[in-house]
């Protein structure tokens, strides 16, 4: 309400005023970069007037420039037949635009470093603009806030059908185009204004159309075909957190909606919006929004996924359609913004988050003053800083094409000492693979991919699906169920989507595009425009091959012309068959998925064999292990065996191939010089020297001698050992070896067994 209050009063058709905001300079200024404002809010109100351009133009050295244009049935009567010529609005901003080439040196502009902006209704102008002839060379840069050309309501496509409705309210003829232009043009603007229209919703009755003229075809012909066009200008664009907040009521914010109030918004989103298989899209949007972590859903949690889905579809999908084909350009460059911040003195409820043109206040920079037009007073010091960052980003975009810049100066003493973190943030341009975005708020940072999968659904499911099929299908076949029932819609609704019926056969145009391709030479004056028919284009095309990469482009539409206009000398076409998504997208991501999915195995390959070999090793440890405790327990077995046999004997040559140590019976050492013997029992000899032993043992029984058994021992007189070997083989050698044994006693005249 307080932006009525400030809309410019006493305005005619024909009183288009433009309001001009510099920076004080000098007798000898350098020429400032130049912004011009185009405002929003709807093709029927709405002035130029409230926005006050003072505080952004001292700010950032520029010049800001607002200006009006006609609107509703005035501005955007649409032509019929060469009779009339339409897009009165549109011609009214390219007016401007050559007006302020011609005049604005005088209020120390630059003519050659111009920068359209505008938000809503405006930015959707701005996109027409880029795509249009007739403004070519009259501005360099573009910043688009929360809409496009690709919107749903940004084209009047059934501008037709509302003039011939206006007409017959009017008491004017409807089948001679001439005389409904005459007749319409005798009425008061005040006869005009009391017709009541019943505009579908999320469409527009009086808005630009396709007139082959100032929008020569389709948006997205002319966006990816014509290249010199669109490609040309510099692009900054940017949504808010929400955009379909202005749909709905206070008391449905606040308690929530139902299901049923949700089935009917998508039914008549649907049905408007929609022109094939819309009982399938509906299906489609109504399983995309619902919760089915909480089957049982919340009315707020309806209301906040239902204005989702339509700020979706009505504004955020159709601003990256249009980005993504700006990104493709080389020439030019694409940056993109998500302003996420609520003010925290807002008039909105805080639970929702930012709103469609809440950024206008920090563009503006509103809080930098105490009052500035309908905008609200009231601000913390963030909010202060963050509306100097804001400033700087857009008009550093306006000088030289790229937001980046310092937003704090260390030679100079700055009040504002918290915008010095912005210095931080590098703001990445925009590309269709990474999808890098600012996201704009009290602490700022890089992100990218904003809702992939949600616009995804929009860009890619849902265009795969609004197509006729193959077939001779019916009118019936592709309308909702139960769609004559008025219960089942929330709202103005269409009777025929898209004009069906012939839709079905052939895709026709109202008023018919011009004709591709057409070989026309394109003046070298961009300040004075040739006069062109409707059938006519001042759009050069040159033939591309069908392995040209813009096969490779996402089109939305099948069957497309295919052109590009890299020669301005001469020009023909080939018309090729382009599919959705894009191959020249499947290809970077099938590249790139390859890559990934070729590492992963290799790394996945790696760790198996690694686990296999650290199995395996410590598998062979443990095995080793075992064996190692077998032989050994074999070992003592044997060792026990051993000191048990009962014949006493052992085998030397047996104990020379195991190593192993035997029990050897023991005969009683000669009687110490003290007259005592030594006894010994069950001594255990190591097999260290076994040929020592061997010589000392007897001779086997198979050498015809007797082997002694065990004896007992009596005390006899000493004798040599030297004569008698046979009766001491064991005995010890020299009277080392005696002093060796001597420590083990024995009590005289005792027998020693063994």
């Amino acid at each position: 309400m307080r932006l009525l209050s400030w809309m410019g009063r006493g305005l005619s058709e024909y009183n288009n005023a433009s309001e001009i905001a510099i920076k004080e300079v000098g007798r000898e200024p350098t020429k400032l970069p130049v912004m011009v404002y185009i405002h929003g809010e709807s093709y029927d109100w709405n002035s130029g007037n409230p926005y006050d351009g003072s505080v952004l133009a001292s700010f950032g050295g520029v010049v800001v420039v607002t200006i009006n244009y006609r609107l509703g049935v005035l501005g955007f009567l649409p032509a019929f037949d060469g009779t009339a010529r339409g897009n009165y609005g549109l011609m009214d901003q390219v007016a401007a635009l050559h007006w302020i080439q011609e005049n604005i040196a005088e209020f120390g502009g630059d003519a050659n470093n111009v920068t359209l902006f505008g938000q809503g209704h405006g930015a959707a102008c701005v996109n027409f603009l880029m795509i249009s002839p007739m403004a070519r060379g009259l501005f360099q840069r573009a910043i688009m806030q929360s809409g496009s050309a690709f919107s749903p309501w940004a084209l009047a496509r059934d501008a037709a059908t509302f003039t011939r409705y206006l007409a017959s309210v009017l008491d004017c003829p409807t089948r001679d185009n001439t005389a409904l232009v005459d007749c319409i043009r005798q009425r008061s603007i005040s006869d005009i204004m009391r017709v009541q229209l019943d505009i579908p919703d999320y469409l527009t009755a009086f808005g630009p159309t396709i007139d082959g003229i100032v929008i020569p075809n389709e948006p997205a012909v002319l966006m990816k075909n014509y290249k010199d066009l669109f490609g040309q200008y510099d692009l900054l664009f940017g949504v808010t957190k929400i955009e379909s907040y202005f749909r709905f009521s206070a008391h449905e914010e606040k308690f929530g909606i139902d299901s049923v109030r949700r089935d009917r918004i998508f039914r008549t989103l649907v049905r408007n919006v929609f022109t094939f298989h819309l009982q399938e899209i509906y299906l489609t949007i109504l399983n995309e929004y619902t919760d089915w972590l909480h089957p049982e859903q919340h009315p707020l949690n309806i209301f906040e996924t239902t204005v989702e889905a339509l700020s979706d579809v009505l504004t955020v999908a159709p601003m990256l359609k249009a980005g993504n084909y700006h990104s493709m350009s080389r020439a030019s460059k694409t940056f993109f913004y998500v302003f996420d911040h609520q003010t925290e003195e807002s008039d909105y409820s805080p639970r929702m988050g930012c709103v469609t043109g809440e950024e206008m206040n920090y563009v503006f920079g509103a809080p930098l003053v105490s009052s500035l037009s309908h905008f609200s007073t009231n601000y913390t010091r963030s909010e202060y800083s963050l509306a100097r960052a804001v400033m700087t980003y857009w008009t550093n975009f306006a000088k030289t094409g790229d937001p980046n810049a310092v937003f704090v100066d260390e030679d100079e003493e700055v009040e504002d000492r918290d915008a010095a973190r912005y210095n931080t943030i590098s703001w990445s341009q925009y590309d269709r693979l990474h999808q890098r975005y600012l996201l704009i708020g009290l602490k700022s940072k890089m992100r990218d991919h904003y809702h992939s999968h949600r616009l995804s659904f929009w860009l890619h499911l849902i265009p795969s699906l609004n197509r006729p099929g193959e077939g001779n299908l019916s009118y019936e076949h592709h309308m909702l169920e139960d769609h004559n029932n008025p219960r089942t819609y929330d709202g103005k609704v269409r009777d025929a989507p898209g004009d069906m019926s012939r839709a079905i056969t052939e895709e026709v145009f109202y008023p018919p595009p011009l004709p591709m391709p057409t070989v026309v030479s394109v003046p070298q004056s961009t300040t004075q425009m040739p006069e062109m028919s409707t059938r006519q284009s001042q759009i050069i095309v040159k033939l591309k091959n069908p392995s040209s990469e813009l096969a490779d482009l996402d089109n939305a539409e099948n069957g497309t012309s295919v052109i590009e206009d890299s020669d301005p000398t001469s020009a023909t076409v080939e018309r090729t068959t382009i599919g959705s998504p894009s191959a020249f997208d499947m290809g970077i991501y099938s590249t790139a998925l390859s890559v990934t999915i070729a590492v992963g195995c290799s790394l996945l390959i790696l760790n198996v064999l690694i686990f296999a070999g650290v199995y395996y090793q410590r598998d062979r440890n443990r095995m080793e292990l075992a064996l190692q405790k077998a032989n050994f327990q074999q070992q003592q077995q044997q060792a026990m065996a051993n000191r048990v046999d009962p014949s006493g004997a052992a085998d030397p040559a047996a104990m020379l191939q195991t190593g192993s140590t035997k029990q050897l019976p023991m005969r009683a050492p000669p009687p110490s010089p003290a007259g005592q013997y030594l006894q010994v029992q069950d001594f255990t000899y190591p097999s260290i020297n076994p040929a020592h032993y061997l010589n000392s043992l007897p001779p086997k029984p198979h050498q015809g001698i007797a082997v002694m058994g065990p004896t007992s021992v009596t005390n006899t007189p000493k004798t040599d050992p030297q004569s008698t070997p046979e009766a001491q083989p064991l005995l010890p050698q020299n009277q080392s070896e005696v002093r060796m044994m001597s420590h083990l006693w024995s009590p005289p005249n005792q027998e020693i067994s063994v």
